[in-house]
């Protein structure tokens, strides 16, 4: 950028000696700086004048060329359903709650093969469990391998529950839950290391 002040009158009156002291001398033939560039053209005038001088590093490009896109992004068509979540919500707000009804909502709607005995849902320690709002699908399960046991029944439908979310199937864990005591850590690396 290029200032020319030759049009107007000095900022100082040269006849003053504090004032002399004070501003350096401006001449048209002061040194320039040899690391500085400019990126403007000189001033076509010649005599006095402030030359402002940029730095690379703060001089402002253009920005790269983008190549133009090909087309459209695909855009994602999943639709979320957030019912349960409302649902969830709306239940928690209860004076009452009662979270046995969304255990049974999200029942598989496949019937799970089992290796024990069904046992009947009208089974009352059955019921006990589902009614502490353990999985409806894990309670019978436990029930007929570990008989009223609630530390031993809550152990297996916890650890039934999340390897059942991770994929496995149902006959898997729960041979890999009774075959491992339930120790959630051992069966997942059964199933890990291809055994299953």
């Amino acid at each position: 950028m290029d200032y020319d002040f030759m049009t107007r009158p000095p900022p100082y009156n040269s006849s003053s000696s504090s004032s002399q002291a004070m501003y350096p001398k401006i001449s048209p033939h002061a040194p320039r700086p040899s690391h500085h560039h400019h990126s403007s053209a000189p001033s076509s005038s010649p005599g006095l004048g402030i030359r402002v001088f940029l730095k690379p590093e703060y001089r402002i490009t253009p920005p790269p060329h983008l190549l133009p896109h090909s087309g459209d992004i695909p855009r994602s068509n999943f639709q979320f359903d957030f019912g349960l979540e409302r649902k969830v919500l709306a239940e928690a707000n209860k004076e009452n709650p009662n979270w046995s009804k969304f255990g049974m909502e999200n029942l598989p709607t496949k019937v799970t093969e089992s290796p024990s005995p069904k046992i009947s849902v009208s089974d009352p320690i059955v019921s006990k469990y589902i009614a502490m709002g353990l999985s409806r699908e894990a309670v019978p399960i436990a029930v007929a391998n570990y008989g009223d046991n609630p530390t031993r029944i809550q152990e297996f439908v916890k650890g039934y529950t999340l390897l059942r979310d991770m994929g496995f199937s149902s006959t898997s864990v729960v041979e890999a839950l009774v075959m491992y005591d339930n120790d959630t850590d051992k069966a997942l690396s059964h199933f890990l290391n291809g055994s299953s």
